[in-house]
């Protein structure tokens, strides 16, 4: 029987395996154009939580896929999650100078080629999608993938809810900004959740609607928490300057009830759990990180060096 403390030694290994196929993938700095995959190695491999992998891997235990098997499309999301945050740093965008602390990639190297590190990020994760071993021989697998993760990232996903979030005007309504939370934000945490499940076909559908249903309300809660992060964060010295005219759920709605509709959201998550049985481990570990309560010292140290970083 799998449990949060169990989940919480494999999650440093989850990590630190993930962090070692992103290096093995990224092309080496000394390789022209070396100032290109020197940026790309920075903007992927300066620091964060890799979240979405984990979601990924945690998915595979609920479900009982090999963890190896979901190495590709968790490397994959990641690069796209990667390649989105050099994106929306650029004064196009969000306009922000710090990631993780550090100056962005576009402080760092400058427009054009934070522009150039986020198309190669991309490109990279649908190389990895096509030609990773652990999906050899299973070219219905690598289309299923393929097509997940595009829409995920596309306009009905993440890049549509950039968009909306840029587009916005006024004072949203709460379905209109949840709307826009689920795009920007949650899409990726949804392909991270539902690509064990293109690797089972068989899977039985209520488990399918679980993952769905658990990927949804973590996408929403993540972003709602880390609302509540930045305003409380000390980390920014400098008034945001950003073009993004959506305002937060905390703007919008204030702090107390954005922790209550992080109450909601974790319910919904521990209700979805209850289709996989004692293969839920990895999935409650994501619980508890949502609610911030982990007991585990290792978890408390993770979400505090997360505080406040969106990237997560």
């Amino acid at each position: 029987m799998q449990s949060i403390e169990s989940f919480e030694h494999r999650r440093a290994d989850y990590q630190a395996r993930v962090n070692a196929m992103l290096d093995q993938v990224l092309p080496d700095a000394a390789i022209t154009p070396r100032r290109l995959h020197g940026a790309m190695r920075e903007a992927v491999l300066r620091g964060g939580k890799r979240l979405r992998p984990l979601v990924c891997y945690a998915a595979a235990e609920a479900i009982g896929v090999p963890d190896s098997k979901v190495d590709a499309p968790a490397i994959a999301v990641e690069l796209i999650h990667s390649y989105s945050l050099v994106h929306d740093d650029m004064p196009c965008m969000d306009d922000d100078d710090y990631r993780r602390g550090l100056p962005s990639i576009h402080r760092m190297y400058g427009e054009d080629s934070a522009l150039l590190v986020g198309d190669a990020l991309q490109t990279l994760a649908w190389e990895v999608l096509a030609t990773h071993r652990s999906l050899r021989d299973q070219d219905a697998a690598r289309v299923r993938l393929f097509a997940l993760l595009a829409e995920c990232a596309g306009s009905a996903g993440m890049a549509g809810g950039q968009d909306l979030d840029l587009r916005a005007a006024g004072q949203p309504d709460l379905a209109e900004l949840e709307h826009a939370y689920r795009a920007k934000t949650g899409a990726l945490f949804r392909a991270a959740a539902l690509a064990p499940a293109r690797l089972r076909p068989g899977l039985p559908l209520r488990q399918r609607h679980s993952l769905e249903m658990f990927a949804d309300a973590l996408g929403l809660a993540f972003q709602i928490r880390d609302d509540l992060a930045d305003r409380d964060s000390d980390q920014r010295q400098q008034p945001h300057s950003g073009t993004a005219n959506l305002p937060s759920w905390v703007q919008r709605f204030g702090a107390r009830a954005a922790r209550e509709r992080i109450s909601e959201l974790t319910a919904i998550m521990s209700s979805a759990c209850g289709n996989f049985g004692d293969r839920s481990g990895g999935l409650q570990w994501l619980i508890y990180f949502m609610r911030g309560t982990h007991s585990s010292s290792r978890a408390a140290a993770t979400m505090k060096q997360g505080a406040g970083e969106q990237s997560g």
